[in-house]
Protein backbone atom coordinates (compact mmCIF):
# COMPACT_ATOMS: atom_id res chain seq x y z
CA UNK A 1 0.00 0.00 0.00
CA UNK A 2 1.50 3.26 -0.85
CA UNK A 3 1.48 6.38 0.80
CA UNK A 4 -1.30 8.26 -1.02
CA UNK A 5 -3.55 4.83 -0.71
CA UNK A 6 -2.96 4.91 3.04
CA UNK A 7 -3.54 8.95 3.10
CA UNK A 8 -7.05 8.55 1.39
CA UNK A 9 -8.33 5.47 3.68
CA UNK A 10 -7.01 7.32 6.69
CA UNK A 11 -9.44 10.16 5.67
CA UNK A 12 -12.13 8.07 4.87
CA UNK A 13 -12.23 6.31 8.50
CA UNK A 14 -12.27 9.82 9.93
CA UNK A 15 -15.21 10.94 8.08
CA UNK A 16 -17.10 7.45 8.81
CA UNK A 17 -16.60 8.46 12.65
CA UNK A 18 -17.53 11.57 12.26
CA UNK A 19 -20.62 11.19 10.85
CA UNK A 20 -21.13 8.32 13.69
CA UNK A 21 -20.43 10.55 16.00
CA UNK A 22 -22.77 13.08 15.14
CA UNK A 23 -25.76 11.00 14.51
CA UNK A 24 -25.25 9.58 18.04
CA UNK A 25 -26.85 12.86 19.42
CA UNK A 26 -29.86 12.54 16.87
CA UNK A 27 -31.41 9.58 17.89
CA UNK A 28 -32.22 10.38 20.71
CA UNK A 29 -33.66 14.27 20.08
CA UNK A 30 -35.79 11.94 17.12
CA UNK A 31 -36.92 9.96 19.80
CA UNK A 32 -37.96 12.28 22.54
CA UNK A 33 -39.55 14.52 20.05
CA UNK A 34 -42.33 11.19 18.62
CA UNK A 35 -43.04 10.38 22.50
CA UNK A 36 -46.25 10.90 23.71
CA UNK A 37 -47.68 13.45 25.86
CA UNK A 38 -48.05 13.32 29.85
CA UNK A 39 -51.58 11.63 29.36
CA UNK A 40 -50.89 8.86 27.05
CA UNK A 41 -47.51 7.77 28.45
CA UNK A 42 -47.46 4.87 31.07
CA UNK A 43 -46.07 5.88 35.10
CA UNK A 44 -42.69 5.49 35.22
CA UNK A 45 -42.83 3.92 38.69
CA UNK A 46 -46.01 2.36 39.28
CA UNK A 47 -49.13 0.39 38.06
CA UNK A 48 -51.16 0.26 35.26
CA UNK A 49 -54.55 -1.85 35.82
CA UNK A 50 -57.84 -2.22 34.43
CA UNK A 51 -59.88 -0.45 37.30
CA UNK A 52 -59.24 1.89 40.21
CA UNK A 53 -61.66 2.25 43.07
CA UNK A 54 -61.64 4.49 45.76
CA UNK A 55 -62.05 3.36 49.73
CA UNK A 56 -61.21 6.30 52.09
CA UNK A 57 -57.43 7.29 51.84
CA UNK A 58 -56.59 4.52 49.85
CA UNK A 59 -56.59 3.39 46.40
CA UNK A 60 -57.20 -0.50 45.09
CA UNK A 61 -56.13 -1.23 41.03
CA UNK A 62 -57.94 -4.06 39.91
CA UNK A 63 -58.03 -6.33 36.96
CA UNK A 64 -54.76 -7.21 34.55
CA UNK A 65 -52.38 -4.87 36.59
CA UNK A 66 -49.02 -4.42 35.58
CA UNK A 67 -45.67 -3.58 37.53
CA UNK A 68 -43.91 -0.73 35.79
CA UNK A 69 -40.09 -0.22 38.18
CA UNK A 70 -42.11 -1.55 40.80
CA UNK A 71 -42.42 -4.83 43.10
CA UNK A 72 -44.94 -7.60 41.56
CA UNK A 73 -46.02 -9.16 45.05
CA UNK A 74 -45.54 -7.65 48.71
CA UNK A 75 -44.49 -4.49 50.34
CA UNK A 76 -44.12 -1.08 48.12
CA UNK A 77 -41.74 1.36 49.39
CA UNK A 78 -41.27 4.90 48.26
CA UNK A 79 -44.13 7.38 45.87
CA UNK A 80 -45.61 5.10 42.84
CA UNK A 81 -48.38 6.05 40.37
CA UNK A 82 -51.80 3.61 40.21
CA UNK A 83 -53.01 4.53 36.30
CA UNK A 84 -56.68 3.19 34.97
CA UNK A 85 -56.03 1.71 32.05
CA UNK A 86 -58.62 3.42 29.15
CA UNK A 87 -58.70 4.75 25.73
CA UNK A 88 -61.46 7.86 26.89
CA UNK A 89 -60.83 8.01 30.92
CA UNK A 90 -57.63 7.78 32.28
CA UNK A 91 -57.48 8.28 36.65
CA UNK A 92 -53.81 8.64 37.82
CA UNK A 93 -53.38 8.44 41.45
CA UNK A 94 -49.83 9.24 43.28
CA UNK A 95 -49.50 7.23 46.19
CA UNK A 96 -46.95 8.79 48.90
CA UNK A 97 -44.57 6.98 50.89
CA UNK A 98 -43.65 7.86 54.09
CA UNK A 99 -40.85 6.88 56.25
CA UNK A 100 -40.93 3.90 58.62
CA UNK A 101 -44.79 2.82 56.70
CA UNK A 102 -45.54 1.04 53.48
CA UNK A 103 -46.87 2.94 50.61
CA UNK A 104 -48.89 0.36 49.24
CA UNK A 105 -48.91 -4.02 48.65
CA UNK A 106 -49.29 -5.69 45.30
CA UNK A 107 -50.53 -8.69 44.41
CA UNK A 108 -49.75 -8.40 40.16
CA UNK A 109 -51.97 -9.16 37.96
CA UNK A 110 -54.83 -9.47 40.46
CA UNK A 111 -54.88 -6.22 42.68
CA UNK A 112 -52.69 -3.21 43.77
CA UNK A 113 -53.51 -1.19 46.97
CA UNK A 114 -52.06 1.95 47.72
CA UNK A 115 -52.03 4.18 50.92
CA UNK A 116 -52.16 8.08 51.39
CA UNK A 117 -53.43 8.23 47.67
CA UNK A 118 -54.12 11.54 45.56
CA UNK A 119 -55.61 11.82 42.28
CA UNK A 120 -53.16 13.87 39.78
Amino acid sequence: MTMRETTRRARALAVVAVAATSLVGVVPTAVAASSDTDDERPARRGYVCDRLERDDRAVVGSSRCQAVNTPRHGTIRGDFVIESRGKHVRIRVLCKGRPGHASGYANVPKWVRGNVCQRV
